[in-house]
């Protein structure tokens, strides 16, 4: 068994940029929430460092089936990247997963509660999914029962098993959190609103922070996307144009919609238009041509916009990160599209039904998501509800004062 020196330099480049990542989403959250919870934003980021690489290098073998022979894992050594590069690789896409999942429930759990659940999330839940798709188990094999050989549930790096994974947790997670208490207090009404409203407005920490988090995250995706050719290849030259054409796309189209619709260039909907269109590329990066990426990009700008003023008029959940419309409507957005545009000269013969592709292909992909996201959304209710029970969630007073305080004794004025 040989080291392959360009993919373990690459491999382990796009590890790096992926860690990037995970404070770059502390900043996004810091930027969102108050003032009193900016500390708390950045400390569940560094949570997340702290309790997923431990945890993963350990269960990593046995999730992925490798059993560690000179220096390689089954899964790295026909690439030639040695098993803890790989591995390093691997655990950076389960800590950015951990940090957008923390991000998506600001302000209402404390810091006991996410570490809890960190434990969960790193040695059982997240190792488990990726497994069926990422290590060629069963989802990954799934049309094997429906006929069509050799295929299944394809995510080149992440849009179900991460983005849509991750906001359907936070979703979970924020509703059984309950609404924050402004929240609850303006959806009563009255009087009580101006008083409360004194004392916990609900106003921005610091926007620019989330700009520049949105930035490096834009910067550490082509690490995310490009980085999971793990070989240098054209493949690698698609998914990295792929990803600089969605985000950029995304954002524009965001920016643009409300600009019509309300007057103004937003930069929180430009944000969240850049990241829905990082995130509904991300599972089709090296599987399509730069067209198809471009189509991403307009479509995931729109879901953005739309799908934001959806969830705030519709849904009951009280997430000012945007994480369920961004990640995950987009998400499982560009998932779902893998097995509609996917080119056989870009992926290695994987073939679109534009492509002439099975449409039955398109049932399996579908079916394999809804069982993996079924999963992640049962077992993270179960565990938050645990939580609540066994009273992790922030009193009002204690949410009144901010995390900041309560969890880190730092006070911000």
């Amino acid at each position: 068994m040989q080291v392959d020196v360009a993919a373990t330099v690459w491999t382990a480049l796009g590890g790096i940029l992926v860690f990037l990542m995970i404070p770059a989403v502390g900043f996004l959250e810091a930027g969102l929430v108050r003032r009193s919870n900016v500390i708390n934003a950045m400390m569940k980021g560094l949570l997340a460092v702290m309790v997923f690489f431990p945890i993963w290098f350990v269960v990593f073998p046995y999730y992925y089936g490798g059993v560690l022979q000179d220096g390689f894992y089954p899964t790295s050594q026909d690439a030639g990247v040695p098993a803890y590069v790989y591995g390093f690789f691997m655990g950076a896409f389960g800590s950015v997963t951990l940090a957008i999942l923390f991000s998506g429930a600001p302000e209402r759990l404390k810091f006991g509660g996410w570490l809890a659940f960190a434990v969960f999330f790193s040695a059982v839940q997240w190792p488990l999914v990726t497994s069926w798709v990422w290590a060629n188990g069963f989802l990954a094999n799934l049309g094997n029962y429906f006929g069509l050989e050799g295929l299944g549930v394809r995510d080149f790096a992440g849009g179900t098993v991460v983005h849509a994974y991750a906001a359907l947790a936070g979703a979970v997670a924020t509703a059984l959190l309950g609404p924050t208490a402004l929240r609850a207090v303006r959806k009563n009404g009255g009087d009580s609103v101006v008083a409360y409203k004194e004392a916990v407005e609900y106003k921005k920490a610091e926007l620019p922070y989330a700009i520049v988090g949105t930035t490096l995250l834009f910067f550490g995706w082509f690490g995310f996307n490009g980085g999971s050719t793990i070989v240098v290849s054209p493949q690698t030259g698609y998914a990295i144009a792929n990803t600089a054409v969605a985000g950029s796309l995304g954002g524009l189209i965001a920016a643009l919609l409300a600009r019509l619709g309300e007057g103004v260039w937003s930069p929180v909907m430009a944000i969240s238009g850049v990241l829905a269109g990082l995130v509904a590329i991300t599972p089709l990066a090296g599987y399509v041509e730069l067209w198809a990426a471009l189509l991403v990009g307009a479509l995931s700008g729109a879901v953005a916009f739309y799908g934001t003023k959806l969830v705030e008029r519709y849904i009951p959940v009280d997430d000012p990160v945007g994480s369920l419309p961004v990640h995950g409507f987009n998400g499982v957005l560009g998932s779902a599209l893998v097995p509609v545009l996917a080119s056989p000269d870009v992926s290695g013969g994987l073939k679109g039904l534009i492509y002439g592709g099975p449409a039955g292909w398109v049932l399996v992909q579908w079916l394999g998501m809804a069982i993996a996201l079924v999963f992640v959304v049962a077992t993270t209710a179960a565990f938050f509800y645990a939580l609540v029970k066994l009273g992790f969630r922030v009193k009002p007073e204690e949410e009144l004062v901010g995390l900041d305080m309560v969890d880190h004794g730092v006070a911000r004025v």
